[in-house]
């Protein structure tokens, strides 16, 4: 079975802080590869709640360094090597999560992944044994680097749109993604964050055209206005099947469960 659980669905600062929503990313499985994407904070405690296992984890990704898309990354790779005692797995991280005065994954903690470490950039592509993972773009997010990913698996594609300021190009980028998940942090433009808005995933998805459009990462602005009067708003404008993340939600993407995953029907927990 192949299925995204939403850990949480924070996104900004006020959000994540005062856990309103829960935050701490995403496990994915994919063609039985389990695969943690952007552990923020909370992200353990999460998997505890969810009854997820952390050494059942094939790989870690980060789309970039922020704290609430890092902040258990170095937690999650002790939990996926036994503590360090096993070894394994995999980490993906822009090249800023790893070098520099202040990099987020400590560097004792990737022994624990035999150094397994893999820079995500332009051109990227890493094979996990059924699933490939790909660097989409690269992002403008806040003087980090930032990328939108897709994961390939079954013949069918995941995409992930991560914090961004809306330039385009993202739309061309994520064709063929079968589902499609973008951070929508905020209803309205503000200079000082470069954070989707409605609008602009109207142009994403009136491009890109996925079958199921998933928002998540949601701010103060979109939490008050209500991320699902924000996704009917945006299917509306676009055609796309559009839905909102819950916390804990768990959305199925089995071929059998086509119809589940097109109508983006979802097992919540």
């Amino acid at each position: 079975m192949s299925e995204i659980i939403f850990l949480g669905t924070a996104g900004g600062r006020m959000v994540v802080a005062s856990q309103i929503r829960k935050s701490g990313g995403m496990w994915l499985e994919l063609n039985g590869k389990n695969i943690l994407l952007d552990p923020g904070p909370g992200c353990l405690l999460r998997c505890a709640e969810l009854g997820l296992r952390p050494s059942r984890l094939d790989c870690i990704v980060l789309s970039h360094r922020h704290i609430d898309h890092s902040n258990d990354v170095n937690i999650m790779a002790e939990a996926m090597s036994g503590g360090g005692f096993k070894p394994k797995g995999a980490l993906i991280a822009p090249m800023d999560c790893l070098e520099g005065d202040d990099p987020v994954v400590l560097k004792y903690v990737r022994t624990y992944i035999k150094n397994n470490i893999f820079v995500l950039k332009d051109g990227f592509k890493h094979g996990l044994d059924g699933v490939t993972i790909e660097c989409a773009l690269r992002l403008m997010h806040s003087n980090v680097e930032c990328y939108g990913i897709k994961f390939h698996f079954e013949g069918r594609t995941l995409g992930y749109v991560a914090d961004t300021k809306y330039f385009e190009g993202i739309g061309e980028a994520m064709k063929g993604c079968e589902g499609l998940i973008l951070n929508m942090v905020r209803v309205t433009h503000d200079e000082r964050f470069q954070h989707l808005i409605p609008q602009d995933v109207e142009s994403i998805l009136k491009v890109a055209r996925p079958r199921l459009a998933i928002l998540s990462h949601f701010g103060m602005q979109v939490v008050k206005a209500g991320p699902k009067d924000m996704a009917s708003m945006v299917e509306k404008l676009t055609g796309v099947r559009t839905i909102a993340a819950e916390d804990g939600m768990r959305l199925k993407l089995d071929r059998r469960e086509e119809k589940a995953t097109t109508l983006g029907e979802f097992i919540g927990k």
